[in-house]
């Protein structure tokens, strides 16, 4: 329904006179007219009772009033929301995300997100780095934090931390009553990792730095998530890797340690696609680079 021969109907309605309805308008009183004649018609109902002297309205032109109105302030409200959604102050997001991210970045980051844009939807997916990388090309996640470097490289994709790795061994390990740990220290000591499918960065890490060091791990347990890394430690299986304090687990018989020199790490990055990118996407990127 043509907005403009609404607006012209409510300001008759309301002023009861032409003259007055036409400047609030801003149009001339024959341009008026001409759109109430066509509003009528289209309707296919009179809604304006006229003489020379007088201007009322019909039983019609009551009922029509109210939901013209009505009709006006939603299409007021749908253009504030296309606005809103251009500028990615509505919407969603569907943010795909690893497991170490779920402790070390994504907290901070939804919140600082939600306070810029508190009408986008947001909702988080676990999966691995390359999952995601799938699940970007398949429109099922808007944006990936990924373990970088990623093996997809026509994805779009931004560092956001790198981040070194602690080591977790049991409080009965005598290793942890040392205060100075180094990698070289834990030779002999059978290693708890994720499986390289998951974590190749880390992975391959550990093992490079061990025969930069001159040996290799005993043997090589793989465990996830990270809660099943502290377990296994908490039980002397081995040591573990766990990325920095925030994913410290707080529980019986379990020591955390930083290593002093050559250190494992792992560069967390986010990942979407390069064509279409949403406002949203846009802002949430930002927020998440800076």
């Amino acid at each position: 329904m043509d907005r403009r021969r609404l607006t012209s109907f409510v300001a008759v309605a309301e002023e009861l006179h032409f003259n007055r309805a036409a400047v609030r308008c801003h149009i001339s009183q024959s341009a008026l007219s001409q759109q109430l004649a066509q509003l009528e018609e289209g309707l296919g109902v009179q809604l304006l009772s006229r003489t020379k002297r007088h201007v009322s309205l019909t039983r019609a032109g009551e009922v029509f009033l109210h939901e013209a109105r009505k009709i006006l302030r939603s299409m007021d409200g749908a253009a504030v929301m296309a606005k809103q959604a251009e500028a990615g102050m509505i919407g969603r997001l569907r943010i795909g995300t690893t497991t170490p991210a779920l402790f070390i970045a994504l907290p901070e980051l939804v919140r600082a997100f939600r306070v810029k844009a508190p009408r986008v939807s947001v909702s988080v997916h676990p999966m691995t780095t390359a999952e995601q990388e799938i699940a970007l090309h398949r429109g099922d996640i808007d944006v990936g934090i990924v373990h970088t470097p990623i093996e997809d490289k026509t994805l779009a994709c931004r560092e956001m931390m790198t981040m070194p790795f602690d080591v977790v061994l049991s409080s009965e390990n005598p290793l942890a009553g040392v205060s100075r740990l180094r990698l070289k220290d834990l030779a002999g000591e059978n290693f708890i990792l994720f499986p390289r499918q998951i974590g190749p960065q880390l992975y391959d890490s550990v093992i490079g730095l061990c025969l930069q060091e001159g040996f290799s791990p005993r043997t090589i347990v793989e465990a996830t998530p990270a809660q099943a890394i502290v377990g296994l430690a908490a039980c002397n299986v081995g040591v573990g890797f766990v990325a920095s304090r925030l994913q410290h687990f707080q529980r019986p018989l379990v020591a955390y340690r930083r290593l002093e020199g050559p250190a494992p790490f792992f560069t967390m990055g986010i990942a979407h696609l390069p064509q279409g990118v949403t406002t949203t996407v846009e802002e949430f990127v930002a927020l998440a680079t800076t």
